[in-house]
């Protein structure tokens, strides 16, 4: 919540706060958090990914309130709620996990009955792209604009597994990059992990060896927002905030503002 909150709930309860029981700007912030995309470059299981959803149905089930529209099926699709993972299993676990908290709102907002109506069967589609988030173009799993998206992750409700291709609609509204990437100073790097950071910093910084691991998530990070309507935050160490890293790294972010 020390990511989430700042990154966009906290405006999401201000906007909720000045509509009051304003039928039309509750209706403008609702049609607003329908096209809101939270992504996580390094979701694990899912957790950021979760809250953030559970966080928005609840903002979304005090406007139905407000509007007298209790038990309202709710606009906020699941695929807007986009990650990467580099490991199969739990990339699988973080779409369950998505697909479990969206049944758990719908117990508390709706109702056991509704819920169970809309809940199975689950759904083959897959929203979570299983691969490595610092080799991966971010545009690819969120773009900017455009009808669609192809997603690319195994399905772990098919059996054997198999790699799906699920195309999904995408409208490009407001996307908020968040998670908890490795931070992995460079004496510890693996040598994919060395890889990973020459292919993103060496081309702008001779002082690319320097690096911790996840200032590869705030470059990224830093590049797409110049593509796209986007806001970041990330959990990180403070090391890139002070020493030697300093100088090597932000100004290349803030260079690309």
């Amino acid at each position: 919540m020390k990511v989430l909150n700042p990154l966009f709930l906290d405006e999401l309860r201000a906007r909720l706060e000045e509509a009051g029981d304003n039928a039309r700007m509750l209706l403008n912030l609702r049609r607003r958090m329908a096209r809101i995309r939270v992504f996580d470059p390094a979701c694990g299981s899912g957790n950021f990914l979760v809250i953030a959803y559970k966080e928005m149905r609840a903002i979304d089930a005090v406007i139905n309130a407000r509007r007298k529209e209790e038990g309202r099926r709710s606009d906020i699709p699941l695929t807007n709620f986009r990650g990467i993972e580099l490991r199969d299993f739990p990339a699988e676990i973080a779409r369950l996990a998505l697909i479990i908290a969206e049944y758990q709102c719908d117990v508390l907002y709706r109702g056991q009955k509704e819920a169970l109506a809309e809940f199975l069967p689950l759904d083959a589609e897959n929203w979570i792209t299983c691969g490595n988030a610092l080799r991966l173009d971010w545009l690819s799993v969120c773009p900017a604009t455009g009808t669609g998206v192809r997603l690319h992750a195994d399905d772990l409700f098919h059996t054997p597994l198999e790699q799906t291709q699920i195309d999904f609609e995408n409208e490009g509204g407001e996307t908020y990059i968040c998670g908890n990437p490795p931070y992995r100073g460079f004496t510890w790097q693996s040598g994919d992990q060395k890889s990973d950071i020459e292919s993103i910093f060496s081309d702008r910084t001779g002082s690319w060896k320097s690096l911790d691991y996840v200032t590869g998530w705030f470059m990224k990070a830093a590049d797409y927002g110049t593509k796209t309507n986007s806001a970041a935050a990330f959990v990180s160490t403070n090391s890139i905030c002070q020493g030697e890293q300093v100088p090597i790294l932000w100004p290349l972010i803030l260079g690309q503002t």
